[in-house]
């Protein structure tokens, strides 16, 4: 099961990078916005395969049940407070879902930016 939400989490990535790429050279704003909530949509799933790593049962319903449930595992673990995956999982929240997509605050190198931090999130999950 951890591996579905991680190989899930992959090709979110990948589509992120790939329909970015295209809505940026077609100067298509609404298919940048998508990419920037598939960029999202990789950290969600990553997250969840934390969850399912550490034997969380009835994975969170909403991002903030998400959000807080990462918050008290990170205080139970060291390794995890490490990796600061609280601060990381909101700053992609703030970037990519609220500011990029719903808000439409668009800035090419500041959203692959962050999709570069995706694709580091995913990995230390998984080397977990």
């Amino acid at each position: 099961m951890t591996t579905d939400y991680i190989e899930e989490a992959k090709e979110f990535y990948e589509e992120a990078v790939e329909e970015f790429g295209k809505g940026y050279k077609e100067n298509v704003k609404s298919r940048m916005r998508d990419a920037c909530e598939k960029g999202w949509g990789a950290v969600v799933q990553a997250t969840n395969a934390l969850f399912v790593k550490m034997g969380i049962r009835g994975l969170p319903k909403s991002h903030r049940d998400r959000r807080n449930l990462l918050r008290e595992l990170s205080k139970r673990h060291k390794n995890l407070k490490d990796l600061y995956l609280v601060d990381r999982f909101m700053a992609r929240d703030d970037a990519l879902h609220m500011r990029a997509f719903y808000d439409g605050d668009i800035d090419p190198e500041e959203i692959m930016e962050n999709f570069d931090k995706v694709k580091s999130y995913i990995e230390d999950i998984e080397k977990l």
